[in-house]
């Protein structure tokens, strides 16, 4: 006998439950509708997780009341911000308005947008592959305000083969080396000379042929299987350094990228120490790039990480600085070494025409030499943009200017001369 468990906070159905109960009901004339909530962890912020957890009961009993159970609808909270219905197709997309709706009226002082994605099942279809599809086109309207809602297409459905290939390939793929690591050259400046590089996975399937990083690290993370790429980006780049270690040729330091998750879904600091000290490097040598996706909710064990690293004698930096909504918080918050500003602050950027970009460049980085970081510019393209940089006095910098990510070899054949540890 079906036993439903409830979640604690909104008394819905638990994904588990979900799928327990929905995986016999098929057949025509359903629909599958996966709602997410946008920016809930700014408003969590913002507001605290108190009130936070008040929007979420609102948005259960929203779509308990627009989507009642004697009409054969089922409701579940999957996690956090995510809810799913099973419904009627019939009026579906009305009954997704009225829900928007009735969330701007209980909240008018609040932009909340509550995106929902639809999928129809056919017959045969199981009700994760339908999640799956309804997740999907939700997403695809995450940058798109001027729509609440989406319906899955035939068009989505490379994305969504993709997924399935890169999380079902993906140990095929570490075993086999279809994923390399490639290096991009760091400069000192302003000399220009090459003082490190950082390790960037690519992946050439033998069937999908080039998979970009855009694909596979999102999907990834998403399915929590990212720390299996990370393991073996840094055991990677540890075996490439003895290479060149034993073979008396000279090195820099290589930063690698770690992603939060790591820290909660394996023992990331315990994998780097044992590669490093298996490659004999120092670890001065590794430098530790951890993203500014960071949040609240991660802060106790990705700060207890972080502070590990450093004290072992890692150097930590923070990737990516200026792409999220939570920049300030991220450096007040965690303790870095550097601070790699993203290369969104140099696209497109001419010195003669877009003050603001200077001013932002600039006054970033006054900021984090006050806290005691060193500042690298990433992104960097034209001369026009390195000379600015130099001349506001950036520690280090890269970009396709100095060099695409190649091969650690040629690293060290590139003209520009190394700045040896």
């Amino acid at each position: 006998m079906f036993r439903p468990e409830k979640d604690t906070l909104t008394g819905l159905l638990t994904r588990a439950s979900f799928h327990e109960h929905a995986q016999g009901i098929t057949g025509a004339g359903l629909a599958v509708v996966w709602f997410n909530l946008d920016n809930f962890k700014m408003f969590n912020k913002r507001f605290g997780f108190e009130r936070g957890d008040d929007i979420l009961r609102e948005i259960a009993l929203i779509l308990g009341s627009t989507f009642p159970a004697d009409r054969a609808s089922l409701l579940a909270r999957f996690s956090d911000d995510n809810f799913v219905v099973l419904t009627d197709w019939a009026m579906v997309e009305m009954n997704i308005d009225t829900v928007q709706e009735y969330l701007y009226s209980l909240h008018e002082n609040v932009t909340l947008r509550l995106r929902a994605g639809i999928y129809f099942p056919s017959e045969g279809d199981d009700i994760r592959s339908s999640c799956d599809r309804a997740k999907l086109a939700c997403d695809s309207i995450r940058k798109n305000h001027s729509v609440s809602s989406c319906m899955f297409h035939d068009g989505m459905s490379r994305e969504l083969a993709l997924q399935q290939y890169i999380l079902d390939t993906l140990d095929t793929a570490i075993t086999h080396e279809y994923i390399s690591v490639l290096y991009q050259p760091i400069v000192r400046l302003p000399a220009g000379k090459i003082c490190g590089a950082e390790a960037l996975a690519r992946w050439n399937d033998p069937e999908a042929g080039i998979i970009s990083p855009g694909e596979f690290v999102p999907t990834l993370e998403q399915y929590r299987e990212i720390h299996k790429l990370d393991v073996y980006a840094v055991k990677a780049v540890c075996r490439d350094y003895r290479a060149r270690n034993e073979a008396g040729l000279p090195l820099v330091p290589v930063s690698v990228n770690l992603s939060r998750l790591d820290f909660e879904l394996c023992d990331i600091i315990g994998e780097i120490e044992s590669a490093v000290t298996a490659g004999n490097i120092p670890r001065h040598m590794v430098k530790i790039e951890i993203t500014e996706s960071v949040n609240d909710e991660d802060m106790t064990v990705l700060n207890l990480g972080i502070e590990k690293f450093r004290a072992l004698g890692y150097e930590v930096w923070m990737d990516d600085f200026g792409s999220g909504y939570s920049s300030l918080n991220v450096l007040k918050d965690y303790n870095f070494d550097t601070v790699k500003f993203d290369m969104k602050f140099l696209h497109g950027f001419d010195i003669n025409k877009s003050e603001k970009a200077k001013y932002i460049i600039s006054s970033n980085l006054q900021m984090a030499r006050l806290m005691g970081m060193q500042a690298l510019a990433e992104g960097v393209e034209t001369e026009e943009q390195l000379e600015y940089l130099r001349s506001i006095g950036f520690d280090k910098a890269q970009g396709y200017l100095f060099g695409k990510p190649m091969k650690l070899d040629e690293v060290f054949a590139l003209k520009r001369g190394i700045e040896t540890a």
